[in-house]
């Protein structure tokens, strides 16, 4: 881990060296967050949100064959669970 010294401005700017920057891939602009904690303060860079879409989502499921019905989606859920915890009656 790295630890630099810097100061804090009259207007309670505070450059963060360069260093840091770079291995952190920080830019102009770049939002942080900035937590009290017990330790001091922690400040982190803001994730971005990134923007998935609907193909994105089907991709993960790694199904290749055709698109199946609803029934069919109903059966194979059925059938994992009685794979799982075995049949039951549902009364």
């Amino acid at each position: 881990m790295q630890t630099q010294t810097t100061r804090l401005s009259s207007t309670g700017h505070v450059i963060i060296p360069q260093a840091i920057l770079d291995a952190y891939h920080l830019n102009s602009g770049q939002e942080l967050e900035i937590e009290a904690t017990s330790q001091g303060i922690l400040l982190k860079a803001k994730n971005k949100p990134v923007k998935t879409t609907l193909n994105d989502l089907i991709g993960c499921t790694g199904y290749q064959g055709k698109a199946k019905t609803l029934e069919e989606m109903d059966e194979g859920i059925r059938q994992g669970i009685i794979a799982k915890w075995g049949e039951h009656d549902s009364d």
